[in-house]
């Protein structure tokens, strides 16, 4: 019967070192108001395991307040599209801007109590799969009693949530917030930590740097997911509960001439990568060294992810063994009659069985005539590869 037992211990931890990455999408709720709408039906819930609705978020009587609490039908609509193709629907609580208040309710018993009871009458009302937390802090540093209540209601949110529902968090992924959090909290009550590792750079910087880096790249970079990692690690956060953040958006800066260079202070500026590619201004670079693709112009810089990017990205998380990747957000990347090239390329490493990327090989630096005597060497977007590490680089004959 032992021999048996450890058997089954064995088979059990080899299943779940080969379980399929997390590979989760935020869906915008207000993606109905773009131009085109970009409405539940179009996302490519087969490609997901997992997708987020944003955002709802408590109302200062315990209430829920959303779109989605005012009028559930577009939810219950993706909860169908996504379950018959055995994706998993989340509800994301708070969201940037938008998590004001979470101090009030979370500290008062009686209203937390309540905005726990409703949600879990949410979750029921809608065969929701589980719940992610968003509450982002505006302000630095955090009061510690802000940090207890933050506690107490994802300690008691666990504790309310049926068996088989999930619950997760959207993190910050360096110390300068992060700090505010306690791990042991947060280990023995999240399912995954979804680490943000996007908006790394922005107009708070004082040089235009790189928004999403895997590595860390001096003077072209504040943090990068490395970095992420090993702070959260040291934290005592398991490698199999990390989840990383992959943005399909860039930043734009005007009057930068490059990574690392002077901008337009108040000019810097969240872009779909839609956008971006569309835009026949830029000129296409790729960092190696950061694995970060950008683009520059006669009026400024943009930094961004793309699906080589991406692709690469994504194989570090699974070779690594890291929990899976999560987009922000699902409507930014979206092709009228293309679909999610980012997604797209996300899907097919995390679901590949191979070591290697698709279509993809690995080089070293070389020389533009010694890459030019053998393969022509490209990033996604078609343009030529220029770095100075050995990198993951696109294979096009």
């Amino acid at each position: 019967m032992k021999a048996i037992f450890l058997s089954f211990l064995t088979l059990a931890g080899l299943c779940a070192a080969w379980a399929e990455p997390l590979f989760i999408g935020y869906y915008p709720d207000w993606g109905k108001w773009h131009k085109p709408a970009y409405t539940v039906d179009k996302v490519p819930y087969e490609k997901l395991t997992h997708v987020l609705w944003s955002f709802i978020t408590p109302g200062t009587d315990g209430s829920l307040k959303g779109d989605a609490a005012d009028d559930p039908r577009a939810l219950d609509e993706m909860v169908s599209l996504a379950h018959a193709v055995g994706t998993k629907v989340i509800v994301s609580l708070g969201g940037g801007g938008q998590s004001e208040n979470f101090v009030p309710v979370a500290s008062d018993d009686a209203l937390r109590g309540r905005f726990i009871a409703n949600l879990m009458q949410f979750v029921a009302d809608h065969n929701l799969d589980g719940l992610d937390m968003d509450w982002e802090w505006e302000y630095n540093p955090v009061p510690d009693a802000d940090t207890i209540a933050y506690n107490k209601l994802l300690s008691e949110l666990r504790a309310a949530l049926p068996e088989g529902k999930t619950l997760s968090a959207a993190l910050p992924c360096s110390p300068y917030y992060g700090k505010w959090f306690t791990p042991e909290v947060l280990v023995a009550n999240l399912d995954w930590f979804g680490f943000m590792t996007y908006d790394i750079t922005g107009d708070w910087d004082d040089k235009a740097m790189f928004d999403s880096p895997l590595y860390p790249h001096e003077g072209y970079t504040t943090w990068s997911w490395e970095e992420t990692r090993d702070y959260w690690k040291k934290r005592g956060v398991p490698t199999e509960k990390m989840v990383f953040g992959i943005p399909s958006f860039g930043f734009e800066f005007k009057g930068a001439t490059g990574p690392g260079t002077d901008f337009t202070k108040g000019s810097a500026k969240q872009v779909p990568y839609k956008d971006i590619v569309a835009n026949t201004e830029w000129e296409y670079f790729f960092d190696s060294v950061s694995v970060e693709p950008y683009g520059v112009s006669s009026t400024g810089y943009v930094t961004f992810e793309d699906p080589h990017s991406s692709a690469v990205k994504s194989r570090w998380v699974k070779d690594n063994g890291y929990a899976g990747i999560m987009v922000w957000e699902v409507s930014h990347d979206y092709i009228e009659g293309t679909g999610n090239p980012i997604l797209d390329s996300i899907a097919v490493v995390l679901r590949d069985g191979s070591t290697a990327i698709p279509n993809v090989r690995r080089v070293r630096t070389a020389s533009p005539r010694q890459l030019n005597a053998t393969r022509k060497q490209v990033d996604a977007l078609g343009k030529q590869v220029v770095g100075k590490r050995p990198t993951i680089r696109l294979n096009v004959k």
